[in-house]
């Protein structure tokens, strides 16, 4: 089981059903409940298919990202988050000492919850990035390094788009109000502060 939601956008069971079977191509039977409020559970009758759909990801639905987590007991859809979602992760140029299953573990635990090893990465065949797949919150801002040792790795994210103002999902920095109100307050308080030793006329002329 899991339980799925467009991030951001409301679609009807129907659109929702027609466009699921299209992008994930189940080989097994495939069963949707709508739960309400957006959400649906899908249940899969052959576990390579859910196993593909988890970390086969990201995943849309017209430009719309899919936010997938593993079903929880006592899911409520009038309570619950909208904001957890499976992506793939990027660690470019990480040393090849951190290609361990255990190190890549902790790795991906400070950025979310480590769900899958790419096999890649695992047999350390490929040396330019290690790739990992997690269960993270987009709805805070992503970490875009995070420490490993004496030096910070950059973190580099699959298919979501995100802003390196606020660090949240969804949009660009030049897109960002939250980057703009800053922006504007800081340069409001650029204007209202006094020169602290203000120039006569003869010394702005003796220092030009």
């Amino acid at each position: 089981f899991r339980s799925v939601k467009t991030f951001g956008r409301s679609l009807g069971f129907k659109f929702f059903n027609q466009k699921i079977r299209e992008i994930w191509k189940p080989q097994g039977h495939l069963e949707i409940i709508d739960l309400g409020r957006d959400f649906f559970i899908t249940r899969f009758s052959d576990h390579s298919d859910f196993s593909r759909v988890l970390t086969g990801g990201p995943w849309f639905i017209n430009s719309f990202f899919l936010t997938i987590r593993l079903w929880e007991p006592n899911f409520n859809p009038e309570e619950a988050k909208t904001s957890s979602a499976a992506v793939w992760v990027r660690l470019p140029h990480l040393p090849i000492e951190y290609y361990d299953l255990q190190i890549l573990m902790k790795i991906g635990n400070q950025i979310g919850k480590l769900l899958k090893v790419d096999a890649k990465t695992a047999s350390t065949e490929r040396g330019r990035f290690a790739r990992i797949c997690v269960q993270m919150d987009i709805s805070k801002p992503v970490a875009q390094f995070i420490s490993l040792g004496s030096f910070n790795q950059p973190v580099q994210y699959e298919g979501i788009t995100f802003c390196f103002g606020c660090g949240l999902v969804g949009h660009t920095i030049d897109q960002c109000v939250n980057t703009m109100k800053q922006q504007s307050s800081d340069e409001d308080l650029a204007k209202n502060i006094p020169s602290e030793y203000p120039l006569q006329n003869q010394d702005r002329k003796s220092v030009v």
